[in-house]
């Protein structure tokens, strides 16, 4: 009898080991899986095209949280007054919008005039941004 009493002692603390492995290697499994997950979705594609009537325009793939201020600074040269959501585009790749001419650079988001400044607006998924050269009054 003592004998049964110290196999089954030992039978369940090898089912629980077993479990316990078990456990542990579902949850590191599913941590990996995650992990791939979110790097397969950190980075989105979007289109940018400058200018008017014959924009150049190019395909990138920018980091999710990136905003249109940030792909502008990443892939022209520019000069803007104002810094971080406050800040608007003077100058892109040598063009001035002129204030003399009441011109200011307007940015677009999938052919649409942007609601919120360059440097507010979170880029997203496929997103199409035009700036160009437009006049106020």
């Amino acid at each position: 009898m003592f004998m049964k009493k110290n196999q089954t002692k030992f039978l369940i603390t090898i089912i629980i080991l077993v479990m316990g492995f078990a456990f542990l290697y579902y949850r590191q499994t599913s941590q990996i899986k995650s992990t791939t997950t979110i790097q397969q979705i950190s980075l989105i594609p979007v289109t940018q095209a400058i200018g008017g009537k014959a924009p150049t325009t190019s395909s990138t793939l920018v980091k999710v949280g990136t905003t249109a201020l940030d792909l502008l600074k990443q892939t022209t040269k520019i000069e803007t007054k104002g810094e971080g959501v406050n800040a608007y585009v003077v100058t892109i790749n040598g063009r001035t919008a002129s204030n003399v001419a009441k011109e200011f650079w307007a940015f677009y988001v999938n052919g649409k005039p942007a609601t919120v400044g360059a440097g507010s607006y979170v880029l997203k998924f496929n997103d199409k941004i035009l700036w160009k050269i437009e006049k106020f009054q």
